[in-house]
């Protein structure tokens, strides 16, 4: 069962507010100490745990500012799931990281009124950075295969620009087995001569 919301973010999309996240870091963290003074601390920065999955299709876009800082609205449909409970939510608002969020803004209001939409599928992780004031960072990765648009081909056409093309990888050899025996018997040594 879907839930509906009125925003898809981070925070509606599970509660994954600060605490929670931290929270969420400091159990993947190792025990220290004995008995009563065990305890268990911040994991190793890099450390990540998978938070939620979005993905939608976004039609519109507007810039906000709040006291947290500037966001960008995305309007349309979208849906993610809370990787750490499975449940699914669905709106027709999408505030993501603003980094993410304005590329995806951008990508919009420079298509115009032509009727275009943005498709997009995230994976949001945070990871544990203790200089940062929150003590984690978020990263996001595309669950989409991604080109360069029209704009940014011509923009690389221009400077001699080729997009990298995937490398295939070759898949793993087969573990070699234990060699077999030679089929053909050694000769048995020649006796010494006396």
């Amino acid at each position: 069962m879907t839930t509906p919301v009125k925003k898809l973010t981070i925070k509606t999309c599970g509660d994954f507010s600060p605490a929670k996240i931290r929270a969420l870091l400091l159990a993947l963290g190792p025990w220290q100490g004995e008995g009563e003074a065990r305890k268990q601390v911040a994991p190793e920065d890099g450390t990540a745990i998978d938070l939620i999955k979005i993905a939608g299709e976004a039609t519109g876009a507007q810039t906000g500012q709040t006291d947290k800082g500037q966001y960008t609205k995305l309007t349309g449909s979208f849906i993610g799931t809370d990787l750490t409970s499975g449940e699914l939510f669905s709106s027709k608002a999408c505030i993501l990281p603003e980094y993410i969020g304005s590329q995806l803004g951008d990508a919009l209001l420079t298509a115009g009124d032509n009727g275009s939409s943005v498709q997009f599928a995230f994976q949001i992780t945070a990871k544990q950075k203790a200089s940062a004031i929150t003590g984690y960072e978020f990263g996001i990765k595309s669950l989409m295969q991604s080109a360069p648009t029209d704009q940014q081909a011509r923009l690389m056409a221009l400077a001699g620009i080729t997009a990298p093309v995937p490398k295939l990888e070759a898949p793993a050899p087969a573990a070699d087995p234990v060699p077999a025996a030679d089929p053909t018997p050694e000769k048995p040594a020649k006796p010494a001569k006396k």
